[in-house]
C-alpha cells in the first residue's frame, strides 16, 4: 500500500481527530508564521493508537503549503527532518499597467 493511500485511511478513519488537528493548526497560525506538526501534536496530541507517520495528514488540505524544512523537537524523532507549514497566502491578481495611449 502506497503513502497517499495510508493517509487517506487515516482521514476517513480518523476524521474526527484530524479535524480537531487541523483546527488547531488554524489557531497555531494565527499566533506564528509557520509551524510544524510537534506544534500540533503539543497542542491536540493524537491517539495512542495512531501510526505516528501518517500524521502529515493533517497538513493534507490544499489550505496549507509547505515553505521548507526544520529539525523535531520531540526526543523519539531524533532531530529527523520535518516539514514546516504555513496557511496558503491569498493569490493576488497581476496589475496591468498600461503605459500607452
Amino acid at each position: 500500500m502506497n503513502q497517499l493511500s495510508w493517509l487517506e485511511q487515516f482521514e476517513t478513519y480518523r476524521l474526527p481527530y484530524i479535524e480537531r488537528a487541523r483546527e488547531a493548526a488554524r489557531e497555531l497560525l494565527r499566533q506564528k508564521d509557520y509551524i510544524t506538526i510537534d506544534d500540533v501534536r503539543e497542542v491536540c496530541p493524537p491517539p495512542e493508537d495512531i501510526d505516528p507517520r501518517v500524521m502529515g495528514a493533517v497538513f493534507k488540505q490544499s489550505e496549507f503549503e509547505s515553505v521548507g524544512w526544520t529539525t523535531s523537537k520531540r526526543k523519539v524523532n531524533h532531530s529527523r527532518p520535518i516539514q514546516r507549514f504555513r496557511l496558503k497566502l491569498p493569490v493576488r491578481p497581476r496589475v496591468s499597467k498600461d503605459f500607452g495611449s
